[in-house]
């Protein structure tokens, strides 16, 4: 080889491996077991049910059923083309249901009581309330086998006691900083749903730092100047506005988190279909100004996605 064409060669390398370092990597956070096993779906196909037989006023129930299933669309194949994950909406007439590992995944307002139903009891039988923060817009519990990470069952539950939900798109005017858009926070708690935690470290999530996909250990999501953007706009960023709507569309990151996780793979799903929290807290400082935090405590203008985790 002439010293010409080595020299070209080697330009070349330089300059395509120079491409691939700044070549932004897709970032995102998968929640673990307490032995550190990423969780997911043993089958992608899942069905959610909607209990909207006494759905919150500002939205009829079936606006609500339209905004779920957009919601779930966008993590969804087709609408997702790289991914196997199909999240399906199913309206239920009943007002509400129980949480728990039993097998159905529910999606319910709480209206009465902003409290886990039906009531925990001791080991001596007595009953011990688990209310939420009164600043919190939605709970997400995910039961899963500590073992394996097989997620088993998934629940939400949205706080109609202190906040109203409504279609801030459609009605603009009810951005009253005290409703929230319920398509926006239903997208954020269904990454939750498939398995993907906040993207980014919040010490309110009560939680150890994890690692990102890329093997690094996730940034700070508060008072840090080098905050990308495509961390805080993703729709697995903790904090936004109240009023915000921008988290009913996946950025790259959350995209790519549901193509690894569940790659496409089939056309249909099978015939046995499968049957993350938000509160209001001060805005927390961020590269964005007044936020509201996914996964944490407190009042004022924001709100915190406070997940719940449970193990069997």
């Amino acid at each position: 080889m002439s010293r010409f064409k080595l020299l070209f060669a080697t330009l070349v390398g330089i300059l395509s491996f120079v491409a691939l370092l700044s070549k932004p990597a897709c970032a995102y956070v998968r929640e673990v077991t307490a032995s550190g096993v990423p969780i997911a779906w043993k089958h992608p196909c899942i069905s959610l049910q909607l209990f909207v037989g006494s759905a919150p006023p500002l939205l009829t129930p079936a606006e609500y059923a339209a905004a779920a299933a957009q919601a779930a669309a966008v993590w969804s194949y087709p609408q997702l083309a790289c991914t196997d994950i199909r999240l399906a909406i199913a309206p239920e007439d009943a007002p509400a249901a129980d949480v728990g590992n039993d097998g159905q995944n529910v999606i319910v307002f709480r209206q009465g009581t902003w409290c886990r139903e039906p009531t925990p009891v001791n080991d001596a039988g007595e009953a011990e309330p688990a209310c939420y923060p009164a600043s919190a817009l939605a709970v997400t519990t995910v039961v899963k086998n500590s073992k394996t990470g097989e997620i088993l069952d998934t629940d939400v539950e949205f706080n109609a006691v202190d906040y109203s939900w409504g279609d801030l798109e459609a009605q603009p005017g009810l951005a009253d900083g005290r409703t929230a858009d319920f398509q926006n926070t239903l997208t954020h708690e269904l990454g939750h749903v498939i398995g993907l935690d906040h993207n980014c470290y919040a010490p309110t999530d009560g939680q150890p730092r994890h690692l990102d996909n890329n093997g690094t250990p996730e940034i700070n999501c508060y008072g840090n100047p080098d905050l990308p953007d495509s961390v805080a706009n993703a729709t697995m960023y903790p904090s936004v506005n109240l009023p915000d709507t921008q988290r009913r569309v996946l950025s790259a990151d959350d995209q790519q988190g549901a193509c690894d996780i569940y790659p496409y793979a089939r056309d249909l799903c099978s015939a046995d279909v499968e049957g993350g929290g938000c509160s209001v807290a001060p805005p927390a400082p961020s590269k964005n100004a007044a936020t509201l935090l996914f996964g944490g405590l407190a009042l004022g203008f924001a709100a915190i996605l406070a997940w719940r985790r449970m193990r069997v």
